[in-house]
Formats: structure tokens, C-alpha cells, sequence
């Protein structure tokens, strides 16, 4: 961590004053990191456990493929960027991130679980819209906090290791989920991945420490008001890094989330798994390997892009493009066991370009815009992956489906998802070249 009192003007009205120096400040960061995790796990958990329950929820609605992709990704993905936006500005505003973040658990830990509840197709899309609208308080609040306490050369690390919540979210979530299901039924899966986080928005709330703006930088500014959103887009946008990283990161998400949303409904149809094998057998798949390439993706990207900033661009472009003929091997794969050996690489390599996505975003723009710039990354790769890549697959997959079965057809749609892998790894190498000349000095 930066030093943190060299820096600081006390004779600036600007200034907020240096923290108590009897707290130690670096000590707390590493609590703070785990309980960042554990919400991360949560997040993931009540985002993705529906996914698992597309069949049987299909099955007692009557719904067609288009109508599940909407219900997983659109709903979730609407609401979620909706409320992203303006919560990134209040925060780039100085609002208390530990509270928006401790709030938006509670709320969307709540709305997990009314999705047990629902009755009809409609109720399911609203409190999928709740879920949403509570995880999209999370995005920009944790990565500003995160980098409130860890510098340029360790924020890679710090990011990924709250993100390895996402894949041992798979790990062990999806393999309880899918036996809850199997036991108790759908509902009732739901509500028990949905009801702990109320617990745990209290502990955050009571027990996290926010910090001074600026810490890790040595610098205690405080920011007075929050600068419009058009303002931030139009400013950072001159930026042609920001740019690339956009059109990146939206054309990542899309295959990304895709194999999320439709791989283990595709597994149940092609090779006839049940929810509870499924559970343990994707849990284990996407849990162990993401949870290695997330670690090392920050580990490789804090190490090498210090004296190569080029390498936070050059690491995602590698990922996408090896990502591409290892996904298409595993949904041509003739058994379970060969896709899921096949799907190791991609699984390892999806979500491997976030850290070094996020942190480039927090280096690329001054601290009274940091929040929104993470916020417009992750708004388009949430309004492309999560908002349009389950209903297209599903509508692909229901088109493809008419002529060759649900199975052949989804197989199908989850191939041509793959094509834009090449695409996002072409944007991020567009990127590689100009992140040196727009880092912030």
C-alpha cells in the first residue's frame, strides 16, 4: 500500500482528514478482501443457481428456450444495469460503498428467494428483475472499494481474488443447489442459496471499514459531487483504450455467459444428466479451473504489466482466441466426459480477463470517475452477456431445434455463440496498443 501521509494537504478545504494512525489500515484490507468474496459468492450463487433449474422450470411452465434465456439473462440484466449507472455515480459522488453494497445483498438475497415462490412465469421474470436490481448496486461499489485499498501494482490480484467467489460459487452452490432441487424440488433451492445472504448484509454493514477515497494513492481527497454521466462517457470515450475495451468486453461476455446460461440445460438434453450430477459434475468443472484462472490471471497481469502495461490487454487477447476451438471441441464432444475434458480450457480461461479488465478501468480514469468506468465495462458486458446472449442462444436454439431436436439444436446455437471469442480477442490486442499512452500518470 502507498503511503499514506506524504501526500495529504491539510491547508486544502478539499482535503478530508488522515486517517487515525493507530488503525491499521492494511491489516483490515485483508478482511475486507474475504468479506468481498464471501458476497461475491453470494452474488454468484443467487445469479446463476436459476440456471442449473431451467429444465424443471421449464417443464412446469411450458416454456419455450427463448422465454428461459429471457427469464436467466434479459430480466436479470435490464434491472441490473438500470440501477448500475446511477449507483456508479453516487458513488463517484462519495456515497458510503459498504452500505449500497450491504443493502443490495440484503435485497437481492430476498428476491433469490421470492423466485421460489413464484406461481406463473411473470411472477419468476419480476423477482428475477429484483435479483438484478440488487446485484447491480455490488459492480461498481466493490471494485472502488477494492482499489481504495490495494494500489496499481497488486489491484489485479486483489480483484481477482473477490472474483474467485464466482467459480467456487459453481463449485459448491450449484452442486448443493442441484441436490436441493433433486430432493426438494426447484423452490425450495432457491430459497435456501437466497435467505443466508440477509445474514451476512449485517455483518458486512457492521463490520467493514470504508475507506478514505484514495488511499491506496496516498491521496485523501474528497470528492463533493458526482460528475454527470454523459460527461464521464464523453471524456473517457476520447480515451481509444476505453473504446476497444467496450466492444472487448461485451464480445467476451456473450459466448462467456452463454455457456453458463445453456450448457447444463444442453447436458441434460444431449447425455441425460440429472439436476444433482449435473450440480457436482459443472460445479466441479467451472468451479476448480475458474477459480485458477481467475487467481492467476491477476497474478500474471500484476507481475507483468508493471513494467508492460500493454500485458493487462495482451493476457484477455490470449485467453479468447485459445477459449474459441476448445469450446466448439466440447459441444461436438459425442459423451459428457469428453465435453467436460474439453471444457476445462474455456472454463479456466472465460472470466480471466476481468481482473485485468477491472483494473485497467480503475488506472484509466481519475478517481471521481473510476466508479462509473468499471460501471460502463461491466454495463456492456452485462447488456450483451447476461441481457441478450441466453434469449438469442435459446431463440437460435428453438429456430435450429424445429428441424433437428432440442438437443442437436441448442448444440448448434452454443457453436455459433463461439464466433465471437476471435472477436473480443481482436479488441482486447486493439487495446494492448494504446493502454500505455491512456493510463492516468
Amino acid at each position: 500500500m502507498a503511503a499514506i501521509h506524504s501526500s495529504v494537504n491539510l491547508d486544502d478545504p478539499n482535503a478530508i482528514p488522515v486517517p487515525p494512525p493507530d488503525f491499521d489500515w492494511k491489516q483490515h484490507r485483508k478482511y475486507v478482501l474475504f468479506m468481498m468474496f464471501i458476497t461475491y459468492f453470494l452474488n454468484s450463487v443467487d445469479r446463476n443457481i436459476i440456471k442449473i433449474l431451467a429444465e424443471p422450470i421449464k417443464a412446469e411452465f411450458g416454456l419455450a428456450d427463448w422465454q428461459l434465456g429471457l427469464m436467466t439473462g434479459f430480466a436479470f440484466a435490464t434491472f441490473y444495469n438500470l440501477v448500475g449507472l446511477p449507483t456508479a455515480r453516487f458513488i463517484d459522488g462519495g456515497a458510503v460503498r459498504r452500505n449500497i453494497i450491504a443493502g443490495g445483498l440484503a435485497l437481492w438475497s430476498l428476491a433469490t428467494a421470492l423466485c421460489g415462490a413464484a406461481q406463473n412465469y411473470t411472477q419468476l421474470l419480476i423477482a428475477r428483475g429484483l435479483v438484478g436490481v440488487g446485484e447491480g448496486t455490488f459492480g461498481p461499489s466493490v471494485v472502488t472499494l477494492v482499489s481504495d485499498y490495494y494500489g496499481r501494482s497488486e489491484r489485479a490480484r486483489a480483484i481477482a481474488t473477490y472474483l474467485i467467489g464466482l467459480p467456487i460459487a459453481a463449485l459448491v452452490g450449484m452442486t448443493l443447489g442441484g441436490w436441493v432441487a433433486d430432493h426438494y424440488g426447484w423452490r425450495m433451492a432457491l430459497v435456501v442459496v437466497g435467505l443466508p445472504g440477509v445474514l451476512v448484509a449485517l455483518i458486512v454493514r457492521f463490520t467493514v471499514k470504508e475507506p478514505p477515497r484514495g488511499l491506496s494513492d496516498g491521496k485523501f481527497v474528497k470528492i463533493a459531487k458526482a460528475l454527470p454521466i454523459g460527461q464521464v462517457f464523453r471524456t473517457m470515450t476520447k480515451k481509444k483504450t476505453v473504446v476497444y475495451l467496450l466492444i472487448a468486453a461485451a464480445c467476451a461476455s456473450f459466448p462467456t455467459v452463454g455457456m453458463t446460461a445453456w450448457y447444463p440445460p444442453y447436458l441434460q438434453r444431449a447425455f441425460g444428466m440429472s439436476l444433482s450430477e449435473l450440480g457436482a459434475y459443472w460445479g466441479i468443472v467451472t468451479g476448480v479451473t475458474g477459480a485458477l484462472g481467475s487467481l492467476g490471471a491477476g497474478w500474471l497481469v500484476d507481475r507483468y504489466s508493471a513494467k508492460h502495461p500493454r500485458f493487462f490487454m495482451i493476457f484477455p487477447a490470449l485467453a479468447m482466441i485459445i477459449s474459441f476451438p476448445f469450446f466448439v471441441m466440447a459441444t461436438l464432444a459425442g459423451n459428457f466426459a469428453l465435453a467436460l475434458v474439453f471444457l476445462v480450457v474455456p472454463a479456466t480461461l472465460n472470466n480471466s480477463w476481468i481482473p485485468a479488465a477491472l483494473a485497467t478501468t480503475q488506472g484509466l480514469a481519475p478517481m471521481a470517475m473510476r466508479a462509473l468506468l468499471g460501471m460502463f465495462v461491466t454495463f456492456a458486458a452485462n447488456i450483451v452477456g447476461h441481457g441478450l446472449s441466453p434469449p438469442l442462444i435459446g431463440l437460435v436454439s428453438d429456430l435450429y431445434g424445429a428441424s433437428m431436436g432440442p438437443a442437436a439444436g441448442l448444440r448448434w446455437a452454443l457453436i455459433t455463440s463461439a464466433t465471437l471469442y476471435p472477436t473480443a480477442a481482436f479488441f482486447f490486442w486493439m487495446a494492448s496498443r494504446t493502454v500505455d499512452n491512456d493510463l492516468e500518470k
